[in-house]
């Protein structure tokens, strides 16, 4: 059949008659109103943004400007730059990098699918960055399928600004597929240090929060709630709706939850930095200054990771989670030789219940028995720990007990022999 645009020009060579003159102006009229509402649905119209050419044809990107005086959620989207980068250089456990924001940018994509394999389409990039005294988001679109060459090339021109790339999941997800999508066009991916954020997110509020999406993570944690965006899941169901009829109205969702991904990235950046920096200040939950704690300690920080455990016990002392922080407190005690401490605060977990009945005893047992050769204390305690654990096997099955009640009877046994020894010798002497 026959274009709109081919009949017109058809019925142009008949324009010299008068009866085809209605004809003529009727369809005419039909064009006027199909090119009219066209314009209103178009990418351009609804989401204005730049075409760049490239060695392998066009491709399309919009930028957003944000004054970095703007907030999101609790923070500005300045407050970032005042942190130093080595903080996150150490909570993503990477051994080093540049230290200026200006060589840093923020990552995130909206795909075809979950899955990493040739089938799965990058289709909305976006990158945030840091310029003068804004934060850019540059968002390059993959208007068809054939433009992905070309928008692969632009995005890595423009990854050859940036030493360090930040994301959330990035590592497990984002990244690997596109480097699938460099492949497959047979383009370098760009070498970057790569910062994600999400482990160190589950350290802090996996036991908090019900689950670690950024979603989540930004409503509960950065005060930030979205209601002008649509969730993720829908983003492929709307971009191949966009390739079938060509209306671009409903990706402004799409558009939408890109920017707010990345605005998150960078106030959640923020919130860990200054939880690092400050944790007595920043941490509100047991929870956060335990993950707190963990860091500092893997950081040969002694001091910070021991404030952060006291803060904890010092919050309510018959709680669970002051409970925890005593026993790890002595643990750190134990390792720096610091007895007195660490006996102390076993003693005062004797009354709890569960692990609480046994491992400070255990514990004490042993410091008895090889730092103050008291083996009748160590006796008492060790015979204290059988009698819970056995107590314990008749309820609940278990190899941990068994295992633990076998080196417990060993001790006992060594205890005896050297209480016996001990009495022999003492005659000997007289």
């Amino acid at each position: 059949m026959r274009s709109l645009r081919e009949r017109l020009k058809s019925y142009k060579k008949d324009m010299i008659h008068h009866e085809a003159a209605p004809a003529i102006e009727s369809l005419a009229e039909e064009f006027e109103e199909q090119t009219s509402v066209f314009p209103e649905s178009a990418l351009e119209s609804v989401l204005p943004g730049c075409e760049e050419m490239t060695p392998y044809g066009p491709c399309y990107y919009r930028d957003v400007r944000f004054d970095v005086l703007t907030a999101h959620g609790h923070y500005p989207l300045a407050r970032t730059l005042h942190l130093p980068l080595d903080v996150f250089y150490k909570v993503c456990k990477v051994k080093d990098g540049p230290h200026e924001w200006d060589e840093v940018c923020f990552f995130d994509t909206e795909t075809t699918g979950l899955g990493s394999g040739a089938g799965t389409f990058i289709f909305l990039f976006g990158i945030g960055f840091y310029e003068e005294d804004e934060f850019v988001i540059r968002q390059y679109f993959l208007r068809s399928y054939t433009e992905e060459r070309a928008l692969l090339w632009s995005l890595a021109e423009l990854l050859k600004r940036f030493r360090v790339i930040v994301s959330f999941n990035g590592k497990g997800f984002d990244w690997k597929l596109l480097e699938t999508r460099f492949s497959m066009a047979r383009l370098q991916v760009p070498s970057v240090i790569h910062l994600d954020l999400l482990p160190p997110s589950r350290r802090l509020w996996k036991k908090i929060l019900g689950n670690c999406k950024l979603t989540t993570i930004e409503q509960e944690v950065l005060g930030f709630s979205r209601n002008d965006d649509i969730p993720g899941k829908k983003a492929p169901e709307i971009f191949f709706a966009y390739l079938s009829d060509g209306d671009a109205r409903p990706l402004v969702g799409v558009f939408t939850h890109n920017v707010h991904d990345i605005l998150t990235l960078v106030t959640l950046s923020a919130h860990i930095g200054m939880m690092v920096e400050h944790p007595l200040h920043m941490a509100t939950h047991p929870e956060e200054l335990f993950g707190l704690a963990r860091w500092y300690d893997e950081w040969l920080q002694g001091k910070t990771s021991e404030a952060c455990l006291v803060k904890i016990a010092e919050m309510d002392e018959t709680n669970e989670y002051a409970r925890e922080a005593m026993w790890k407190l002595s643990l750190f005690y134990k390792r720096l030789g610091q007895y007195e401490k660490a006996v102390l605060l076993w003693h005062e977990l004797l009354d709890g219940h569960g692990m609480w009945q046994t491992a400070p005893r255990i514990e004490l047992a042993k410091y008895y028995e090889h730092k103050m050769r008291d083996y009748q204390r160590a006796l008492r305690f060790t015979e204290e720990t059988i009698a819970l654990l056995q107590e314990k096997r008749s309820l609940v099955r278990s190899l941990y007990i068994d295992h633990e009640l076998k080196e417990l009877f060993h001790r006992h046994n060594r205890l005896k022999n050297k209480m016996r020894k001990a009495v022999n010798d003492s005659v000997q002497q007289r």
